[in-house]
């Protein structure tokens, strides 16, 4: 008998021996390549453009933003010769099994791998370029100690049990049979990685140019383990990593305010002030554009460049706007007409009409008689020009380049100084509890970032959130979840917001759920899907669905171990949510 099994997560992808798409080409891994610093800068380059690559791209978005209700796959009938949009179907569906491409991880552990050549391999250059010094080498490693964290920290949020290695791989034939571990110890791994990179990390002020943001610094890292932190602490609720994530997000705060709000304020290429209660934000007006299609901002802490030359962001336009290289104008993936179509008090998450957010992300919205939205976010080199008083649907857009997708030179941005006002929101929430004063100045972090993108002056009352609306824990927490959806909708982040405020959920249960949580265990040390707590009615009251989801368990919440890894490495073993008997069979 035949069994048709729904599913949520999908795949891994590792090999016996190493996949040759982990590896650079054999110039790069040879012994004579490692000589000059001009050798070292490149394979530090070729790591941060590996990040940009279509596979990761893509992975970033499906494995973020995809799983949540911000994305439906594109009901536009299309040919699709790699079965890509079959495998985004049976993921929206629950029907997704372990042959689903989406969970290959090949791509992020290549980018691994280099970073651990450049750990490995770079300081021997010191010895026969002289123009390569101490500090040369500190300042790449620090890099690729951190590039290597953020890839793990993506790969654990997104299956949870993760092989780690801090070897590098230089030939296909060595074997690369690593267990996996539990999220507890890959998360202590990445933050021991953090604080290496924290030793002598480039400075924010190292580059006037694209390098600021582009190469990884002292704020990237403060970002990244401010993230680290506070999902490490949504999995265990330990009230001291939510404490040291405000203190990572205060020390990034503090240095943009130090940067942009001193006497660097005059040199701002941006009308108006970009002081907002303290914090320096660019106006609601100008945010699209010097945001999303200029690039590198003030804002910016950290962004993959793609330069459209070099570089191109084509996992993007796959996603958004260009699913084939061909003269498209949509992708794989639009927007629900059910989560972005009005703007109001009764919305269901715009709240003002006046939120330029409404109008920038999507493009005809408010239109009723479609059933889905082209995003605009992300996808367009038109500005919208909307301003106070003139608010009004974007309708076209400027697509970068829909005939190619050797050209498209938008970036992806991993952190913005608004993330990390609202990662410190968020930790401060579970540190106030139910005190009001505490919350208090939680809610002013979040408020901060909704006034910006209101399109008035002087807020009126339905445009201004007030304080008394969110008087407990509970309302606090639905409000930053409901401000982060709104802030960074598209830019692949959703999906995890909606899991750390799952873990919290289970934890705070009266059910005795919290003692079936065990981070610091692998599934297969937990045992079958009976050790686990039910999760589906939390999430469909975090997502406002009023559909049966297929995650009825934590192991549902993450893909499973791709089906061609368990047949090549022994040590790898299968999340319980993707274990059956019978055959199980893509519809």
């Amino acid at each position: 008998m035949k069994k048709y099994i729904p599913f949520i997560l999908s795949g891994l992808l590792l090999t016996s021996c190493i996949d040759t798409i982990v590896l650079p080409s054999d110039k790069i891994v040879a012994e004579d390549y490692w000589k000059t610093k001009d050798d070292v800068s490149s394979m530090v380059a070729g790591a941060y453009k590996e990040m940009c690559s279509a596979d990761n791209i893509e992975r970033f978005i499906v494995w973020g933003e995809f799983r949540s209700e911000n994305l439906d796959v594109n009901a536009e009938v299309f040919t699709d010769d790699a079965g890509k949009r079959t495998d985004l179907e049976e993921i929206k569906v629950g029907t997704m099994d372990e042959l689903n491409q989406y969970a290959k991880w090949a791509s992020v552990y290549s980018v691994i791998n280099k970073c651990n050549i450049v750990i490995e391999r770079a300081a021997d250059v010191m010895s026969s370029d002289p123009s390569y010094t101490q500090s040369n080498y500190a300042t790449d490693c620090s890099q690729m100690y951190a590039l290597r964290a953020l890839c793990y920290f993506y790969l654990v949020r997104a299956f949870r049990d993760v092989p780690v290695t801090e070897h590098a791989y230089f030939t296909s034939s060595q074997g690369f049979e690593v267990e996996q571990q539990a999220p507890l110890t890959v998360l202590n791994k990445c933050i021991d990685d953090l604080n290496r990179a924290l030793e002598l990390p480039l400075a924010v002020d190292a580059y006037t140019d694209w390098r600021s943001v582009g190469y990884i610094n002292r704020d990237a890292i403060y970002a990244i383990l401010a993230d680290v932190y506070l999902w490490r602490a949504s999995m265990t609720g330990d009230m001291n990593d939510y404490q040291l994530c405000v203190d990572y997000c205060d020390k990034v705060i503090e240095s943009k305010q130090e940067r942009y709000l001193g006497d660097n304020a005059l040199r701002v290429p941006i009308p108006g002030s970009i002081d907002r209660d303290g914090y320096p934000l660019i106006p609601g007006q100008y945010a699209f554009e010097y945001n999303f299609i200029r690039g590198n901002s003030i804002e910016s802490i950290l962004e993959l460049q793609c330069d459209g030359n070099n570089t191109s962001n084509s996992g993007l336009a796959h996603c958004y706007w260009n699913y084939d290289n061909k003269s498209r104008t949509y992708g794989f993936m639009m927007a629900p007409v059910s989560v972005f179509q009005s703007a109001g008090t009764s919305a269901r998450l715009y709240k003002s009409t006046n939120d330029y957010r409404y109008y920038e992300s999507c493009l005809n919205v408010g239109s009723s008689d479609v059933n889905q939205y082209q995003i605009n976010k992300l996808a367009t080199s038109n500005t919208t020009g909307n301003r106070e008083g003139s608010m009004k649907a974007v309708t076209t857009r400027g697509v970068v380049n829909a005939s190619a997708d050797s050209r498209v030179g938008i970036n992806w941005i991993l952190y913005r100084l608004t993330d990390v006002m609202l990662m410190k929101a968020e930790a401060l929430v579970q540190l106030a509890g139910d005190d009001l004063d505490k919350l208090r100045v939680a809610f002013g972090l979040a408020n901060t970032v909704n006034k910006r993108s209101i399109a008035k002056a002087t807020l009126g009352g339905q445009d201004t959130l007030l304080f008394s609306s969110y008087q407990s824990k509970a309302q606090m927490e639905e409000f930053v979840l409901e401000e982060r959806q709104r802030e960074f909708a598209f830019e692949g982040k959703h999906w995890f917001d909606l899991l750390r405020y799952t873990y919290r959920q289970l934890r705070s249960a009266d059910n005795g759920s919290a003692a079936l949580l065990h981070p610091e265990k692998t599934m297969a040390e937990i045992g079958g899907l009976n050790n686990y707590a039910a999760t589906s009615n939390i999430l469909n009251q975090a997502t406002g669905l009023t559909t049966d989801m297929a995650m009825e368990s934590e192991p549902y919440l993450y893909f499973p171990v791709f089906g061609d890894e368990l047949d090549v490495n022994p040590l790898l073993h299968q999340n319980p949510a993707y274990i059956s008997d019978e055959t199980i069979v893509k519809q």
